[in-house]
């Protein structure tokens, strides 16, 4: 049964993973989509609420897109490859 301690640590491990990861995303989404409004000369007279409001929308838009979605691989692709070895060790 020490393959269940090992389970419970992997996935508190990949926890951690995921959430760091996804910071990281979306601080790297947040800077891409500040540096696309302060790189257009058309928008320099604007408020900072129209600047606020485009990277709130652009955020909105990749929490709902496939980048956010991929990160739930962190979770899956170990957990394959986790029941794959416990299976081909003691059945096989």
């Amino acid at each position: 049964m020490g393959w269940i301690r090992l389970a419970f640590f992997m996935y508190v491990g990949l926890t951690i993973i995921y959430f760091v990861t996804g910071i990281y995303s979306r601080s790297v989404r947040r800077e891409k989509l500040e540096k696309q409004w302060d790189s257009d000369p058309a928008k320099e007279g604007e408020a900072a609420t129209d600047r606020t409001a485009f990277i709130e929308a652009g955020m909105q838009a990749y929490d709902k897109g496939l980048k956010k979605r991929l990160l739930w691989l962190i979770y899956i692709i170990p957990t394959i490859g986790f029941v794959a070895t416990i299976y081909f060790i003691n059945w096989n």
